[in-house]
């Protein structure tokens, strides 16, 4: 366990230390990525095989995103329940009601929706 959160923590702060996102470190480090899929093999093999390619894939849960990226900037729920959002920086998944990922919002995602917003 002491080595998961020693892991966890390096992720976060390497994460934290340079002007990209959380996201886009994830995508350029592949050696973190291969170090957290190998140990962490209660995981489905095609969920480490993602992650070492730097993908998340619709049905990964928030437990897993929370160690991947760390906690959301903010968080929304919908009224009836059926959808929650956590934003980071600049990006952002969605999930459905049981807690698994449904949509993923990437850095450029979310530029294009702030450039269409800007525009009104």
């Amino acid at each position: 366990m002491g080595k998961v959160m020693g892991m966890v923590a390096t992720f976060l702060i390497l994460c934290g230390c340079a002007h990209y996102s959380a996201y886009e470190n994830f995508q350029n480090d592949k050696k973190l990525r291969l170090e957290f899929a190998k140990k962490h093999s209660e995981l489905s093999p095609e969920v480490r095989q993602a992650i070492v390619e730097g993908k998340i894939l619709p049905g990964m849960d928030q437990n897993l995103i929370r160690m991947l990226f760390g906690d959301p900037d903010e968080t929304y729920l919908s009224e009836t329940g059926m959808f929650e959002m956590w934003y980071y920086e600049n990006f952002a998944f969605g999930f459905d009601s049981e807690g698994f990922v449904i949509k993923v919002f990437t850095p450029e995602d979310m530029k294009i929706k702030k450039e269409k917003k800007n525009r009104r």
